[in-house]
């Protein structure tokens, strides 16, 4: 074998060599996580690391845009809906920590993904609640009167007392105003079954599904306020109460559309990383998990005291990442 066939053999296998202590230390960093990892309890959830995912404001050219943070604008349902009056309430909570002005627009039993392509009244009137409805009304001045006399009309008793007021202030908001939108929506559409999107090829509309309704909304605030911060709070972890009261995995009780509410988190997540590099804070799997839920949680569902102080915190903790007096150290006590 001549000398230059040994020296090319010996520069391949040291580059093999190379190859192969790479793969091994990239191994040994990265987790793989299936979806057994996510569904499933076996008596425990598996321990999945955090999917926070905190961005600054940017512009064209990447660079950070600092902002007052003065107005925030809440868009969601039950966690911001409940106690909206009261000290004790998210909205009051966030007003006293951060010094904001607070607009909060949760509407009570509302939802993200609409099931039908277009907004049917007689089917489900709480669609003009949605996320995507409240974000046209906000940018665009939508007159939404004749839509709001056909979901009275039809919700009767239940319609939302909050829910004319919040599309009046939405209607007069000026949108290029507003320095943070939250988005914070609990789990009602892993409970009625919405179609989450996350395969796409099923469906011809993007409103019948809750990540196409999403990126919609999305849309419409990047296009008419792209100087507002979009921060999205995902669904906090939830239990399913068994008949004698046992709080079960949900993830041991997948929807009718076969989801459980990790697919509606991991979607989001997914929609919030990759396709719009907005803030996403992970109430899922970080603070309020399956280990923890309880403490945080009455009837296995709704945040109790100390679950709305989590998410105070978790909230001021995106907030303020990128201040450097801050660094996201907040820790609130809640009302004196």
């Amino acid at each position: 074998m001549s000398r230059s066939r040994i020296i090319h053999l010996i520069f391949a296998l040291s580059a093999l060599a190379i190859a192969v202590a790479l793969i091994a230390r990239v191994k040994g960093w990265i987790r793989v996580v299936t979806l057994g990892d996510i569904s499933g309890s076996d008596e425990q959830v598996a321990n999945v690391e955090s999917h926070d995912h905190i961005m600054p404001l940017t512009d064209e050219e990447y660079n950070l845009i600092r902002q007052n943070e003065e107005t925030i604008l809440i868009l969601g349902n039950a966690p911001f809906a409940d106690m909206r009056e009261e000290e004790e309430g998210l909205a009051s909570m966030l007003e006293k920590v951060s010094g904001a002005t607070v607009i909060n627009c949760a509407v009570s039993g509302s939802y993200v993904g609409m099931t039908e392509p277009s907004f049917d009244y007689t089917n489900n009137p709480m669609n003009i609640f949605s996320p995507y409805y409240l974000a046209c009304v906000a940018c665009t001045g939508q007159d939404y009167s004749h839509d709001l006399a056909e979901s009275e009309r039809v919700l009767g008793p239940s319609f939302p007392e909050e829910g004319e007021s919040v599309l009046g202030t939405l209607k007069e908001l000026d949108i290029a105003s507003v320095d943070v939108i939250v988005f914070f929506y609990d789990g009602d559409d892993y409970l009625r079954s919405a179609p989450t999107g996350l395969d796409d090829s099923k469906y011809s509309d993007p409103f019948s599904t809750y990540i196409g309704v999403f990126s919609s909304t999305v849309e419409l605030f990047k296009t008419y306020a792209p100087r507002a911060r979009i921060i999205v709070m995902s669904a906090p972890y939830m239990y399913m109460v068994s008949a004698d009261g046992t709080l079960e995995a949900c993830e041991d009780h997948p929807n009718s559309q076969g989801a459980d509410l990790s697919d509606y988190v991991l979607g989001l997540y997914r929609m919030c990383v990759e396709s719009y590099d907005i803030s996403f804070v992970d109430n899922y799997y970080t603070g309020i998990s399956y280990g923890s839920g309880d403490a945080f949680l009455s009837n296995g569902r709704y945040l109790n005291e100390d679950g709305r102080k989590l998410m105070i915190n978790r909230l001021m903790y995106a907030l303020t990442y990128y201040d450097a007096e801050n660094l996201g150290n907040v820790d609130y006590e809640g009302p004196k």
